[in-house]
């Protein structure tokens, strides 16, 4: 099925990319404002850099247990104070009172994105087992110095538990 669609998505995309090659050499015509969905969701990222803290609390946690899936020697998070640090991509959560970090690859665009994608250390630590994907995809609200971070697609309870909610800027 894939191959009878192939020849006319490329000759589809051959027309846009001519399209948009298209443009006047006079620089005393204005060029249209990119309209582009990488232009409308730039990067965030480095806007969001910076460290945020919060508490997980008992209802953050049986929230997501519709979703836990405790394997061997996994047990749920406790509640308690939590530190969040995102710096050039990395996304690194601190269990103040276990003193444990988890470091993680992260994403966001101005759109309210947040993505979140490969452990970095995840033989020093991860929020779930390995038949729990990595990657997840959140929503990023800043009001303030308040970040709301909300799970989109997460199938990971205790990350879930632990990141969805309200951090304060430090």
């Amino acid at each position: 099925m894939r191959t009878r669609f192939a020849p006319a998505l490329a000759v589809t995309g051959l027309m846009l990319a001519l399209a948009a090659g298209c443009g006047s050499d006079d620089p005393d015509v204005a060029e249209p404002a990119a309209t582009n969905a990488a232009s409308v969701s730039r990067s965030a990222t480095s806007s969001l850099a910076g460290t945020y803290t919060r508490r997980m609390t008992r209802g953050d946690i049986e929230r997501t247990d519709r979703l836990r899936q405790e394997g061997p020697g996994q047990e749920k998070p406790e509640p308690g104070p939590l530190e969040l640090t995102l710096n050039d991509g990395t996304l690194k959560m601190t269990d103040v009172n276990a003193q444990f970090s988890i470091l993680q690859d992260f994403s966001a665009t101005s759109d309210g994105a947040f993505r979140l994608g490969a452990y970095q250390h995840p033989e020093e630590g991860s929020f779930c087992g390995p038949d729990i994907p990595q990657t997840a995809t959140y929503s990023w609200k800043m009001n303030g110095d308040v970040l709301t971070l909300k799970a989109q697609d997460d199938e990971c309870a205790d990350r879930d538990s632990v990141l969805s909610g309200r951090w304060k800027r430090r």
